[in-house]
């Protein structure tokens, strides 16, 4: 249990106290990586996997989650909130807030999407947090089925088709939350409005990060606050200066493992993401990733890219991959 701890740790800390059926613990995983998106099979015994805003500011993995039970189920937490999922539900999760899940004995299919895309047809997902889209709804039937001939012909797919597959696969997001029941309703509270304040500023600097004028100033007069308090709300983030540093290597390993862009050359990548010195960049993408910009480019040439553990069977080096999967994800 211990490997498979320090594998899924990637996204989520493990109560190994929760196991306690009296059973040897067994995880089988499989996961494929599309370039822009994470699709996995878990089958697992009981555990419980937290997610706190601490391990969110650190690792700085901004994306969307959906899981769909095939078997078993799960009970997690949002706020003072409980909720319960079973067989055939999905549920959707936002990754940068806290997450406290406690699976029974399960088989389930993930998806993990970049925030940016999801946002493209469903631009308040952060609010679906914690909650199973509705499974009688046609459109969640699709997206359930969808997800699952996707894991089934995963192996299959060239890296455009894979592409296609995901594209096909946010639409279908965008039509499963289309109804709005089953949201919280009611005005947020006063720690909801930091927190919402928060995500306007972090998709503010996601989506002006070409913008090589954009400085603390220009972003603290755009919410009509002060630079001081600009500060202090990106405190958990490390800083300003460092989330927008690393957005913007995040933003060049996900270009350099894109199939779409091999005609680029790694400086031209760094230069498109505000980087003007290529030795600086190299060291910089070293020190975050672990690796140099042309082997991130190297173990990525093939496209869709499969890699599986069971049990035990766990290693630095996978969970090292995995790990550039998610912070790969074209947030």
């Amino acid at each position: 249990m211990s490997a498979w701890c320090d594998d899924i740790s990637v996204l989520f800390d493990v109560d190994r106290a929760a196991h306690d059926d009296g059973n040897p613990f067994h995880a089988h995983f499989d996961l494929y990586h599309f370039g822009h998106s994470v699709l996995a099979y878990l089958d697992s015994s009981t555990a419980r996997y937290l997610r706190n805003s601490r391990k969110s500011a650190r690792d700085g993995i901004d994306s969307i989650l959906l899981q769909l039970f095939l078997e078993g189920g799960v009970q997690f937490g949002v706020g003072n909130q409980t909720t319960y999922a079973e067989a055939n539900d999905i549920v959707v999760f936002d990754l940068t807030q806290p997450i406290d899940n406690t699976n029974q004995k399960f088989r389930h299919i993930t998806a993990v999407w970049p925030r940016t895309r999801i946002e493209e047809v469903v631009p308040d997902i952060h609010l679906w947090h914690g909650h199973t889209l509705p499974k009688d709804n046609p459109s969640v039937r699709l997206l359930r089925q969808h997800m699952m001939t996707s894991y089934e012909l995963a192996p299959r797919f060239s890296p455009q088709e894979g592409l296609r597959v995901e594209a096909a696969a946010i639409d279908l997001v965008g039509a499963a939350t289309a109804n709005r029941d089953g949201l919280p309703e009611g005005g947020p509270s006063g720690s909801a409005l930091k927190e919402m304040l928060i995500y306007q500023i972090k998709r503010h600097i996601r989506r002006n990060l070409d913008s090589i004028e954009q400085n603390p100033d220009q972003i603290a007069a755009h919410f009509g606050i002060s630079r001081r308090r600009l500060y202090k709300l990106m405190e958990p983030m490390g800083g300003i200066a460092h989330y927008q540093t690393r957005l913007r290597l995040q933003r060049c390993l996900s270009d350099l493992q894109d199939p779409n862009n091999a005609g680029l050359n790694i400086s031209e990548v760094a230069y498109r993401w505000g980087f003007g010195n290529l030795a600086t960049f190299n060291r910089n993408f070293k020190n975050t990733f672990g690796l140099k910009p042309s082997d991130a480019r190297s173990q990525f040439v093939t496209g869709v890219t499969p890699a599986s553990s069971r049990n035990e069977r766990c290693s630095t080096a996978i969970r090292a991959e995995h790990q550039q999967w998610f912070i790969a994800l074209d947030i």
